[in-house]
């Protein structure tokens, strides 16, 4: 069984009541946006995707209920082998949620600082310049950022790394032909401002966990740096190696062996 990551950008709605006052309450309409994620096990994508996108719109109890409308939707299948700091192993992802529940505990207070996902991974870990090992990686990285990750290995997390595609090329300028010319020298309307967006779109820019992502990768290790290091030493030799990544907290895994709706 496969497992792949999706993650979806959502509106959801909902009737509030709003007190007007002299006690009487008028219900309005109320949207709000949001950026979801999940692994989801299934034998193929279709199979998965078909499941995240029932999980997204499960109406749970109430006389007003939530309603999703996804936006956009992102995914990425996951390696087949977790990466940790003695090697690597085939991922069980049946189990894995139960060797995940005594981290999320220790994560709890100022281990999820500690763990550094408010470090710019990208800037710090890049190929092909990287640390021999991971006391030469500590040692290497600036003062600031080291005293504020955790060090020990006794204290170890689960991090999904996300392997992100490659910007979009910048668009390039809109030409037309010059009307009633036949064969006519290609050349710019200058008044035209139609171009085709560059870089990230705007749901994107609005939230960057919607990026495009070619892979993606669970990885223990005692920070996030740590986990940058581990995955820029994998992919070393993989097409992959100079791509920017994100790296997220485990977000939950629901299969289709699990009927749609465990988590952990």
């Amino acid at each position: 069984m496969n497992a792949y990551l999706f993650t979806a950008g959502i509106t959801q709605s909902q009737l509030r009541p709003t007190q007007l006052g002299q006690g009487q309450t008028a219900y309005g309409l109320r949207t709000w946006d949001a950026c979801v994620s999940m692994i989801v096990c299934g034998d193929n994508p279709d199979e998965a995707q078909k499941l995240f996108e029932t999980w997204l719109h499960r109406v749970p109890e109430g006389e007003n209920p939530v309603q999703v409308e996804i936006k956009k939707l992102v995914a990425a299948q996951f390696m087949e082998q977790l990466l940790t700091e003695s090697g690597r192993e085939p991922i069980d992802w049946m189990q894995i949620p139960q060797r995940i529940d005594p981290t999320l505990q220790l994560a709890e207070g100022d281990d999820l600082e500690q763990q550094g996902y408010w470090a710019d991974v990208n800037s710090l870990i890049r190929p092909p310049k990287l640390s021999s090992d991971i006391e030469s990686l500590r040692h290497d990285l600036p003062e600031g950022i080291r005293a504020g990750l955790n060090w020990s290995a006794e204290k170890q997390f689960f991090f999904i790394v996300s392997v992100l595609s490659p910007p979009t090329p910048a668009a390039e300028p809109v030409y037309e032909l010059e009307p009633d010319v036949a064969n006519a020298d290609i050349v710019r309307d200058e008044d035209s401002t139609e171009t085709q967006p560059a870089g990230l779109d705007a749901v994107e820019a609005a939230l960057p966990e919607l990026r495009e992502k070619e892979v993606a990768a669970l990885v223990q290790a005692r920070n996030s740096a740590v986990a940058a290091w581990l995955w820029r030493r994998f992919a070393a030799e993989t097409p992959f190696a100079a791509n920017d990544i994100d790296i997220d907290p485990w977000c939950g895994l629901i299969s289709v062996e699990m009927g749609g709706v465990g988590k952990g």
